[in-house]
């Protein structure tokens, strides 16, 4: 059985949680929204498949787009005619189920969050898709730290973005081994995607070999890449920033600037702390 929780005005102080930390992350982040990417469910333990937005008789099946102490945006497939149904009921009152199965705990969290259905409109560029904005009433100290948690570590990665930002790592085989890289990664462009050999990475940059050409792929042009590591697998945005020309065989070298990814920033730490680990064993060794 999982926890449900809800209620009244939430008390801070129940169950034994500081009040001190609640409080910080009311004041640090209360109106900060989550951006549901893959990282943040993972990191959140939110269950895609169980988040359902409840209106007078109608129990809405939702994807989650984006959630703060104080707000919930939702997505629905409706059809235009279903869209324009629901539009009634903006200003009525509605109630968000979310259930979190986090990390360290066998046992689901499920949240009832009673508020009031504020938008209802479709989705720019996606057809039969529907974006409903719910404000929550009050949110339970729970669910305040489960958020706050997670805003607060995702701000410590960009810190430690910019603190990362001109270390270049050369991907051999050692080091794809203390990254845990599985050697596997795709560049992807207009539907086609191409494997390549990673050379370099940095948290902004990567420099790859193209196994064979990708039609389209020049300087300037924005493209995506996939990487295989085995603790993430994940795409990122790039923009390539030079580009050698193909040899006899099909192949070049592409150099990438990239937008931030958490998951990268985390494994570049990781490698980091492990590589440190590394060196202080080695200077640990006596001397023959």
């Amino acid at each position: 059985m999982a926890d449900l929780i809800s209620g009244p005005e939430p008390d801070y102080t129940i169950r034994g949680m500081g009040k001190t930390r609640i409080q910080e992350y009311l004041d640090k982040f209360v109106d900060q929204p989550i951006r549901f990417t893959p990282y943040a469910l993972k990191k959140t333990g939110l269950v895609q498949s169980q988040v359902l937005l409840k209106i007078e008789e109608y129990h809405l099946i939702c994807a989650p787009f984006q959630l703060s102490m104080r707000r919930g945006v939702f997505l629905v497939v409706l059809s235009s005619q279903e869209i324009s149904f629901f539009q009634q009921f903006q200003r009525k009152l509605c109630s968000v189920n979310l259930t979190f199965q986090r990390g360290g705990s066998k046992k689901p969290q499920t949240f009832l969050l009673r508020g009031t259905l504020e938008r209802v409109g479709a989705l720019k560029g996606r057809q039969n898709v529907c974006m409903m904005e719910a404000i929550i009433k009050s949110c339970p100290p729970e669910l305040v730290e489960i958020i706050g948690e997670y805003l607060a570590a995702f701000a410590s990665l960009h810190t430690l973005h910019e603190g990362f930002k001109d270390r270049l790592i050369a991907v051999d085989e050692a080091a794809a081994k203390v990254m845990r890289f599985n050697n596997y990664m795709e560049v992807l462009l207009g539907g086609a995607k191409v494997r390549a050999t990673l050379l370099n990475l940095s948290v902004r940059a990567l420099r790859l070999r193209l196994s064979m050409a990708l039609p389209g792929l020049a300087v300037g042009v924005a493209c995506s890449v996939r990487l295989y590591f085995q603790i993430y697998q994940f795409a990122v945005a790039a923009k390539v920033s030079a580009m050698s020309s193909y040899d006899a065989s099909g192949q070049c070298i592409v150099e990438l600037d990239i937008d931030f990814s958490p998951e990268l920033v985390e494994i570049v730490d990781d490698y980091v702390f492990r590589q440190s680990i590394q060196g202080r064993k080695a200077d640990a060794q006596p001397v023959r």
